[in-house]
């Protein structure tokens, strides 16, 4: 049996992946709704969607896969009720896991796409019957082709490198009630696809889709607790804004470029990143402030221009020179390190954090290629793992295409001002319960 004929008996059809979401919503209805405590004391929530939707491309080479597109996802969540302390701060949002499958407009290059990733989904205003929320979800996604250099046609692929990518969505929801345990959903939102270019080449796909499904209660929803009486803080003790902190944090990440260069064999090239982030406290679960950073590329040594040489040094011809021939430099690979500045925005909740951030490279790297620009965005989640210990991932992209994604590990400095030098540890930070 060819290659051809066994994709075509395990390519799932609509009718097949619609079943398979009608199931998920009716075994919700009727068997998990049989009385098991804890369905009751934690509003489980079931959903299912149908979206139809567009490709956006932001480079040339992917503009030949332009074709409207249908997707479907399934969903399992919590509606949150104030158990944890931060909850109330957020409106109470939604807090679950979703799966997502597509068939990318039937493109052969392209391929099918399933994805896995956790969510939260914030209300934007408080209403019984009707609610808007903005949802963000980041995990892994599985596509089944990917950039190939030879055979068939999929080195038209520039989106996709790997088979693993990371599956990130945003989006804005309309939530109508329809009874007490049934909702209808509307949304409209993008949802993006890339390796972080951990395997090139990795444009990345977007995609753009509006999305119409129902939510089910497992059982009656529970009624959201009142925040308890906060009690009274001492002054400068722990007023929600005397917080300064310094974050110093190192993370590493790996690129691989061999299928863009032609390379026989994979060689994945470090990426560093070391920052400090220096951070003020606005409000007890948000922080904002500013980031200086050094970000070195190894991979970067791999571009046309340059060559490697014995001796650790790198052999650079500058093309960009205002004299009439190519000029030839012997630099270091430490010459290339970008220094970096950024403004940041955190968000907290519990030992979980996201990052943003939106920056310039104060030292431009003339030794590599001048295409991506100054300006780039961050993207970070954190974990604290122990008081002031975290660990986080990091996405670096350039205008929304993907540069480097990083793993790392790092520590928190606290300061109290106007506060005696002998309290300033009585009480943990704010946010960080």
């Amino acid at each position: 049996m060819t290659n051809f004929a066994v994709y075509s008996v395990m390519k799932p059809s609509k009718s097949l992946v619609i079943g398979i979401i009608t199931a998920f919503l009716f075994c919700g209805m009727k068997a998990w709704g049989q009385d098991y405590p804890w369905l009751a004391s934690n509003n489980i929530m079931v959903e299912a969607r149908a979206h139809y939707g567009f490709f956006y491309h932001h480079h040339f080479e992917m503009r030949r896969f332009n074709k409207r597109y249908w997707a479907f996802e399934a969903s399992i969540y919590q509606n949150t009720y104030g158990k944890n302390e931060w909850e109330p701060n957020y409106n109470y949002p939604y807090l679950g896991v979703t799966f997502y499958q597509s068939n990318l407009g039937n493109f052969e290059e392209l391929g099918h796409v399933y994805a896995l990733y956790p969510f939260i989904n914030y209300p934007l205003n408080r209403s019984e019957n009707s609610q808007l929320t903005f949802k963000l979800g980041i995990g892994l996604a599985y596509l089944t082709k990917h950039f190939e250099p030879y055979g068939n046609n999929y080195y038209y692929n520039f989106s996709i490198g790997s088979h693993l990518n990371a599956a990130v969505n945003l989006s804005f929801e309309y939530r109508q009630k329809i009874t007490p345990r049934l909702m209808s959903v509307f949304s409209v939102g993008i949802t993006h696809f890339s390796n972080g270019c951990t395997k090139l080449p990795n444009y990345g796909l977007n995609t753009f889709s509006s999305a119409l499904g129902l939510a089910y209660y497992l059982r009656k929803p529970r009624v959201t607790l009142t925040p308890g009486v906060r009690p009274e803080y001492y002054p400068f003790e722990f007023d929600h804004k005397k917080w300064l902190s310094f974050d110093l944090d190192y993370g590493i990440g790996f690129k691989n470029v061999s299928q863009t260069l032609g390379g026989e064999t994979d060689h994945f090239y470090p990426v560093h990143d070391l920052s400090g982030y220096f951070l003020a406290q606005f409000t007890r679960y948000s922080r904002a402030g500013v980031c200086l950073s050094l970000v070195l590329d190894c991979s970067d040594q791999s571009l046309p221009k340059c060559k490697a040489l014995d001796n650790g040094q790198i052999l650079f011809t500058n093309t960009n020179s205002d004299t009439q021939f190519p000029q030839i430099d012997t630099i270091s690979i430490f010459q290339m390190t970008k220094l970096n500045f950024t403004l940041c925005y955190a968000m907290t909740m519990n030992r979980m954090s996201y990052y943003f951030e939106v920056g310039w490279h104060l030292k431009y790297n003339q030794y590599t290629d001048r295409d991506k620009g100054k300006i780039f965005e961050k993207v970070t989640m954190r974990y604290q793992l122990h008081d002031n210990l975290y660990a986080h991932i990091s996405l670096s992209t350039h205008l929304a295409r993907a540069d480097h994604l990083t793993f790392g590990i790092g520590y928190r400095f606290n300061q109290k001002y106007y506060l005696p030098h002998a309290k300033k540890n009585r009480h943990l930070p704010p946010g960080l319960r």
